[in-house]
């Protein structure tokens, strides 16, 4: 099994009426735990909104052209969104049974079949995530079963690593930066459970199960491993 770190940068077009606002790819950043790198950044970008919505960081991150400020279209990592989906489903078909883990769980997963123009779930590649864990809400969830119920303290706890930098260049981009900052953190938080003899392993929930729907962080999703019972 390979785990697969995700962060996707977007933003919201205006509002117009009687439409609810449609959301716009800025990057993909992706991290494996075998260490493969998967970085992209929207050609259509606008700039403008990136501004308004994004922290700085973020959207300085990105490579930029200068007056007018616009996303620099000659850069290797600037695609178009239909070159964006083919390179993704090309990497992710690559991958050995993937695990996704992201910040925020499976809303990247309405994020990314949203962008990216997935509609139905017959029309969705080999590999695409039926679910991403949260790895905020599990490491939350081996905190609290160790015992570290004091929010001061678990506040810092969740934290802690999670400005750690990675030995990778200054020119990486800022989603780049983000799945490897999730990686190291995932590992940190087994680390802790190993050493407490926490059990991290929760199954698949049952697709009849309205929590699967509309609770998605109420439990960790973690794929059975070879051999493990169902």
């Amino acid at each position: 099994m390979t785990d697969v770190y995700i962060e996707t940068h977007t933003v919201l077009q205006p509002r117009t009426p009687g439409h609810a606002p449609a959301r716009t790819l800025v990057s993909i950043g992706m991290a494996t735990s075998d260490g493969r790198r998967f970085l992209v950044v929207n050609d259509a970008t606008p700039i403008e909104l990136c501004v308004t919505q994004l922290p700085p960081n973020t959207w300085k991150a990105l490579p930029l052209l200068e007056d007018p400020l616009c996303v620099d279209r000659r850069d290797p990592d600037v695609h178009p969104l239909t070159d964006i989906r083919a390179a993704f489903e090309a990497f992710i078909g690559q991958i050995d049974r993937p695990q996704y883990w992201s910040e925020d769980g499976n809303v990247d997963h309405r994020v990314l079949l949203e962008t990216l123009g997935y509609f139905s779930a017959a029309a969705l590649p080999d590999g695409f995530p039926q679910w991403i864990s949260s790895v905020r809400e599990h490491r939350a969830r081996v905190l609290d079963r160790i015992g570290h119920r004091d929010q001061e303290q678990l506040h810092h706890l969740q934290v802690s690593g999670a400005g750690d930098t990675w030995p990778i260049g200054p020119s990486a981009r800022d989603a780049f930066k983000n799945a490897h900052r999730l990686l190291r953190l995932l590992e940190a938080t087994e680390e802790l459970a190993k050493e407490h003899e926490v059990d991290t392993m929760v199954h698949e929930p049952a697709w009849g199960d309205w929590r699967h729907v509309w609770a998605p962080d109420e439990a960790t999703y973690r794929a059975p491993r070879e051999g493990s019972a169902a």
